[in-house]
């Protein structure tokens, strides 16, 4: 805001404010002449970007029209579909294969167990309740262990001294009969004990001290790498400090032995009694600190534990009833093993969860009207040659004196093995197998459906539709280029609608506004030259012959295999494809279609049509990025910003200027009110000498 001290008409009488307005008018001229300028500067770098959009897009439509798989589409039929199907990858042979037979479909290895797993037929095992709730439901009866199974989430660290290892707290005494079960992203470790073991990519060594095991792989450990872990301890171990608002607290697992379990609280030992609805009393002394619900394993303390034993430490050791089955599979990554351990709070759905989220392969079903579990390989064929367990595909525990989950208390002792067959074929002569039914062959994927003893033939053929279509897309895309850059380039321009001030604004409506919009930035890229060459260059590029010897001379320019340019040149020169030629070009000679459009060499000549244009509108491309830059640019990297800083420094001196010429104007009239003001003065003074006499 100016100094100066205006003084506006308060002598004079006269309308200061609109006389140097007025004054102003004149002089702002040069100003809105710039700031009309730098308007259209912005405008055409708006129109330059979006039509760059246009050219990136044709580019990428370019990248991918480089590539074969634009071109080498096929399609298959079968002689006969109930038999057999087939597709075919880009790269498939034309031509047909015949299968003569089919001896053998490939299937899956299916375990059936023995017999049913309930005592009643009429009051059958629930698989959502505990194992323990209804241990005495099964015909065969459960072996209990106690102990405690342990599930565990263990997050690396990302140890600097040993990166292959990590090391965590045990939550009791490791029960060292029973193998630890380790798994990350998504891989089953076998687990070693031998520190003279050489790891493999599958194996972790686990060595245990104080309290505390660590495991070490073959490779570094990823800090924030999570690894499950399950193990069996002898006893489980709780430890927790109390503070004041200790109201609970939960354990590992539940079904608890009670007369397993042992309680601190600081120096004093806590004693169980029977409770109220299967709970059990927490004493300390007479007095009652809580309850402990044994099936869920969780701990309610009263309301004023915390307050009288906040610092103390609490110490819990506790057992549980748990099972455990081992199982066995050959899949295509060889023998895998699996150690199940199951806790008395566990149903028979996690044990189906169990199995068949493990790395065995393997998918477990419950059948409740036979009231008979079964397993099956998810992979077909047979993938055991060893003659030492009979060439099965699934290992059950063999019938020894040792129980087992599966084997004995599911049933599965005894069980036939169905399936694990490979396919057995003939095909073009040759007898083959293969362990899946489905299978690929020089890029053809066959699946076979029936065994069959009379030939069906296979035939790969080019997809001509699929071809056609994505060398329209490219003609549609180019189009759609060309379309919108001859718009800009014959687009009218309107020299007597310079861009509006921000008083002409005032004057005008909203759509007078936009009205004027529209024709003063019309035409601002008319006639560019840059745009004029790119279009002259691409039309040269497109239609001149391709001279690649690889290519016949009956298909080495666009128009030959019926893509031609419009009669009307003043929309550019676009294309227009005859459907019918082009398809059948692409039937009897698809590979010089292909190299007519993506064929490489070291002249332009040779080139094929996409990478001409490609190298023609990535230049153009780059022209435009450096004329009008990118939304991520700032003024200074491109050359319409440099000219746009230049006039905002201009406008900037200017409004200066000007901001100086008003105060001056402002400050010769200011002067002039204060001389009238004093000759006022004066004159009244010496007219009152005249009225006294």
């Amino acid at each position: 805001m100016s100094s100066i001290q205006r003084i506006t008409g308060l002598a004079s009488g006269m309308d200061i404010d609109s006389i140097v307005e007025k004054m102003m008018t004149a002089a702002k001229q040069p100003l809105v002449k710039l700031q009309q300028q730098k308007q259209i500067l912005e405008w055409q770098e708006e129109d330059y970007r979006t039509l760059n959009q246009k050219y990136f897009d044709f580019r990428s439509t370019l990248s991918n029209m480089k590539l074969t798989s634009k071109y080498r589409a096929r399609t298959t039929t079968s002689s006969n579909e109930s038999y057999v199907t087939a597709t075919a990858a880009n790269n498939a042979s034309l031509g047909s294969t015949t299968i003569q037979s089919v001896k053998q479909l490939a299937t899956a290895a299916t375990r059936v167990a023995k017999a049913p797993i309930s005592t009643d037929s009429s009051n059958k095992v629930d698989l959502n309740q505990s194992l323990w709730k209804q241990s005495g439901n099964f015909s065969g009866s459960i072996e209990w262990s106690q102990g405690g199974v342990i599930s565990d989430t263990i997050t690396a660290k990302g140890d600097s001294t040993d990166p292959t290892s990590v090391t965590f707290d045990l939550k009791g005494t490791l029960n060292s009969n029973m193998p630890m079960n380790v798994k990350m992203n998504g891989k089953t470790y076998e687990v070693v004990t031998d520190p003279s073991v050489t790891l493999s990519d599958n194996q972790v060594l686990l060595t245990t001290a104080g309290g505390q095991a660590t495991l070490k792989f073959n490779s570094n450990i990823s800090a924030g790498t999570s690894i499950s872990v399950e193990y069996v301890v002898d006893k489980a171990t709780k430890s927790a400090t109390v503070s004041s608002d200790t109201k609970s607290i939960q354990l590992d697992f539940g079904d608890i032995i009670t007369d397993s379990f042992t309680m601190t609280v600081g120096n004093n030992n806590v004693s169980l009694s029977q409770g109220t609805d299967g709970n059990m009393n927490l004493f300390i002394g007479s007095t009652q600190i809580g309850t402990l619900n044994p099936e869920t394993g969780k701990i309610d303390f009263n309301s004023d534990f915390g307050s009288i034993y906040s610092g103390s430490a609490i110490q819990i050791s506790y057992q549980q009833n748990y099972t455990s089955f081992n199982l066995k599979t050959y899949t295509s990554s060889g023998l895998v093993n699996g150690n199940f351990y199951i806790g008395a709070d566990k149903t028979l759905n996690d044990v189906i969860s169990k199995v068949n989220n493990s790395n065995l392969g393997l998918t477990m079903y419950y059948d409740e009207y036979k009231d008979m579990f079964t397993l099956t390989r998810k992979e077909t064929g047979n993938f055991n040659s060893s003659s030492s367990v009979d060439g099965k595909e699934i290992i059950i525990s063999s019938d020894t004196d040792t129980y087992d989950f599966l084997r004995d208390t599911l049933k599965f002792s005894g069980s036939t093995e169905y399936g694990g067959t490979n396919a057995v074929f003939n095909i073009n002569g040759l007898d083959t197998e293969r362990t899946s039914n489905t299978f690929t062959i020089s890029g053809v994927t066959y699946t076979l459906k029936s065994e069959f003893d009379s030939p069906v033939t296979i035939s790969v053929s080019n997809d001509v539709d699929t071809i056609y279509n994505n060398i329209k897309n490219f003609v549609d895309q180019y189009n759609s280029l060309i379309d919108a850059v001859q718009s800009k380039l014959n687009e009218d321009r309107y020299p007597d609608y310079a861009p509006l001030t921000d008083d002409q604004r005032k004057e005008l409506t909203n759509t007078q506004q936009d009205q004027w919009d529209k024709k003063a930035r019309s035409g601002l890229l008319r006639n560019d030259m840059t745009l004029k060459s790119s279009l002259s260059n691409m039309r040269s590029l497109i239609y001149s012959k391709v001279n690649n010897a690889n290519i016949s001379s009956e298909y080495n320019q666009l128009s030959s295999i019926g893509i031609t340019t419009t009669s009307d040149w003043l929309k550019g020169g676009k294309l227009e494809i005859n459907e019918d030629k082009l398809k059948a070009a692409i039937q009897n000679d698809p590979d010089s279609v292909e190299l007519l459009f993506r064929a490489t060499g070291s002249t332009t000549s040779e080139k094929g049509i996409v990478q001409r244009l490609y190298d023609s509108v990535n230049n153009t491309y780059n022209t435009i990025v450096d004329k009008a830059g990118k939304s991520t640019y700032v003024n200074t990297q491109f050359t319409i910003g440099k000219n746009i800083n230049d006039l905002t420094d201009k406008i900037s001196d200017m409004n200066d200027k000007l901001g100086k010429l008003e105060d001056r104007y402002y400050a010769q009239f200011t002067a002039m009110e204060q001389a009238i003001q004093k000759y006022n003065s004066q004159y009244t003074y010496l007219s009152s000498f005249f009225s006294n006499s």
